[in-house]
């Protein structure tokens, strides 16, 4: 006597588990504690400090997916350089300031780096922040903070946008507040001015 074929439940394949990627924020907050041990003067810890993966403006800009990083010891020395020194205070949020910038630029001498115009301020002045892609950091692979600091010369970054065409990305609304709130008696920087807005609006 052959025995009743019982149905059987058709398995499914087992869903590999999803890796959740940190938020902007949880990567921000993490960033900002161990900016506060920094300040503090109480720093052991010289790992590169993580500033997330590049938003999508700045891969669509041609930045490779993989995670930004700055030097504890970089970060130190900027703000202590002779040029465009800084308060480190002035450097909290980093990690959201980069994922929603201002503007973005190829840097004018060299095709690894881009350079990113961001809300960040110290004294009403603007940071750029400067990436070098693809650079092997040990035996990972990263986009490294070369440079931060308070870009106090406007005219280089009214040349960028006006004459070198080098502007890849900009927040319409972003870039045309941060033009209006550049004064200057200087007859080239408000021709400059002119000729940026004309540049935006045509966007």
């Amino acid at each position: 006597m052959h025995k009743p074929i019982r149905p059987t439940t058709p398995t499914t394949p087992k869903k590999e588990e999803s890796v959740l990627k940190p938020s902007i924020k949880d990567i921000c907050n993490i960033y900002n504690e161990r900016l506060r041990i920094i300040l503090n003067g109480t720093n052991t810890d010289y790992t590169p400090l993580e500033l997330g993966r590049p938003c999508k403006h700045l891969i669509s800009c041609g930045t490779p997916d993989l995670p930004i990083q700055i030097s504890v010891r970089r970060l130190v020395d900027k703000k202590l350089q002779a040029n465009h020194p800084f308060s480190l205070v002035s450097v909290v949020h980093m990690p959201e300031y980069l994922d929603d910038p201002i503007a973005i630029f190829q840097s004018k001498t060299r095709s690894d780096v881009k350079v990113v115009l961001t809300d960040m301020e110290e004294k009403g002045i603007n940071f750029v922040v400067a990436i070098e892609l693809r650079r092997i950091q040990g035996k990972q692979e990263i986009n490294d903070v070369r440079s931060v600091y308070p870009k106090d010369n406007i005219l280089d970054v009214l040349r960028w946008i006006a004459e070198d065409k080098l502007m890849e990305y900009c927040n319409k609304e972003k870039i045309l507040n941060w033009l209006g709130k550049q004064q200057s008696n200087s007859v080239e920087v408000t021709k400059l001015i002119k000729d940026c807005t004309k540049v935006i609006e045509k966007l």
